[in-house]
């Protein structure tokens, strides 16, 4: 007769099964996911993978929302106790910076593959599910408008448009900056690109000090 398996082993093997599911979808993209596949990939047979997860949907969403929380973690513990806005902006950006390069393979399926989003999922069993993601998503956005909002500051406090599409700019040079980290292409423009990355960030932080509507 078989022991019951502990909270902590249940854990471990979800962990291993989450894991696997990961690096097939950034090796070998998002349809390549099946549960044979992933079966063969960590040991295990196929039916017992879904007494884990009902399919490869709920394996998918699994791994998206950890990666969030992942990235809500870092960028929360980064600005806490940081009164002064330009240093709150500045830590809340080497954190992203330092998740995307650090967690390469989740920072690809949340923001750079083509992988299913929430809005794929409306309407489906999964739309709740998904919701979670979607929420930390909002959460992380709402961090970086406070950010910007409060770097703005002065007398004129920018408009929602204005916080808006300065996050959107700022959004999009950090994932550059990540992008070209992550695939070794900037090395062969700038050998050592701490240094460069470092003036750009601090730039972008100078750019968006008293911005107004």
């Amino acid at each position: 007769m078989k022991t019951a398996r502990s909270t902590d082993e249940l854990e471990q093997v979800r962990g291993k099964i989450l894991d696997a599911a990961l690096a097939i979808i950034v090796n070998e993209g998002f349809d390549a996911l099946t549960m044979r596949r992933l079966a063969s990939r960590i040991g295990m047979t196929a039916p017992n993978i879904y007494n884990y997860f009902s399919g490869k949907d709920e394996l998918y969403i699994t791994i998206v929302i950890k990666g969030f929380e992942m990235l809500f973690d870092h960028l929360k513990r980064a600005c806490e106790d940081q009164a002064d806005p330009v240093v709150r902006a500045r830590s809340l950006i080497d954190a992203y910076m330092k998740f995307g390069m650090e967690n390469s393979a989740y920072y690809d399926i949340m923001f750079t593959r083509a992988t299913p989003k929430y809005n794929d999922y409306v309407g489906t069993p999964y739309e709740k599910l998904s919701g979670v993601e979607y929420r930390i998503s909002m959460e992380i956005a709402r961090l970086a408008s406070d950010a910007v909002r409060d770097l703005a500051g002065g007398e004129h406090c920018p408009s929602d448009e204005v916080v808006l599409h300065t996050v959107v700019k700022v959004w999009c040079m950090l994932h550059g900056m990540i992008s070209l980290f992550n695939s070794r292409i900037v090395g062969y423009v700038a050998q050592g690109p701490d240094s460069v990355y470092a003036r750009i960030i601090d730039d972008l932080v100078n750019s968006v000090i008293g911005i107004s509507s």
